[in-house]
């Protein structure tokens, strides 16, 4: 349910804006002018995060993102749900899973950029006695990163892999490691196996 303080009518407004502009952001989105009113517009509508960049079915897509927080998730969704159409463009509540080969630029907390390879990343689940689980990642090329940045580069894998909904939806807690627990071993798969593994456990 839409959490009903919601500024309906600010929301048509930001959704009129951006159909009057949504074919000025430049080819490559860079009417940096543009960009900066969008992210204006969104931060006026709560407290959201957001992406612009190619869409999968259409040339262009829109994320307005819960920022990682379940409470939000309703309101993102009734923000969509009073999205008008614009050609070309797709609208999502949370941050899509991606087709992706699982390697992301990462800037860290010391403003560091780094290229960060999660395709040999493993995991393990423990689940709680409320269904949600907690995730935990080997992930050795994050040695030397701070618990922050690690926390962070985890949960950009996460939303890659399985979305923004269903990491916030199922998993409560994220630990990242260098090594696993020797009782843990055989209890651990690939990243790239978490969607099903994750689906079928929570019977979603």
């Amino acid at each position: 349910m839409a959490n009903h303080n919601m500024d309906i009518t600010k929301i048509k407004q930001f959704w009129a804006w951006f159909n009057q502009n949504c074919n000025s952001f430049g080819t490559d989105f860079d009417n940096t002018e543009l960009l900066t009113k969008l992210d204006e517009w969104i931060n006026a509508l709560g407290d959201y995060s957001w992406e612009i960049g190619p869409g999968k079915m259409k040339e262009n897509a829109l994320v307005i993102s819960p920022n990682g927080d379940l409470e939000l998730l309703e309101e993102t969704k009734e923000i969509i749900k009073n999205a008008i159409d614009c050609p070309g463009w797709e609208y999502y509540y949370a941050k899509p899973p991606k087709e992706w080969n699982m390697v992301f630029d990462f800037e860290t907390s010391d403003d560091k950029q780094v290229e960060i390879d999660a395709s040999k990343w493993e995991y393990y689940l423990l689940k709680y006695d409320d269904g949600m689980f907690e995730i935990v990642i080997k992930a050795p090329n994050l040695v030397g990163f701070d618990d922050m940045d690690q926390l962070i580069a985890a949960e950009i894998t996460l939303d890659g892999v399985i979305g923004e909904e269903l990491r916030i939806q199922t998993i409560c807690e994220i630990e990242v490691v260098t090594a696993f627990e020797k009782a843990y071993k055989e209890k651990t798969a690939s990243i790239k196996n978490l969607p099903d593994h994750l689906k079928s456990l929570a019977k979603i």
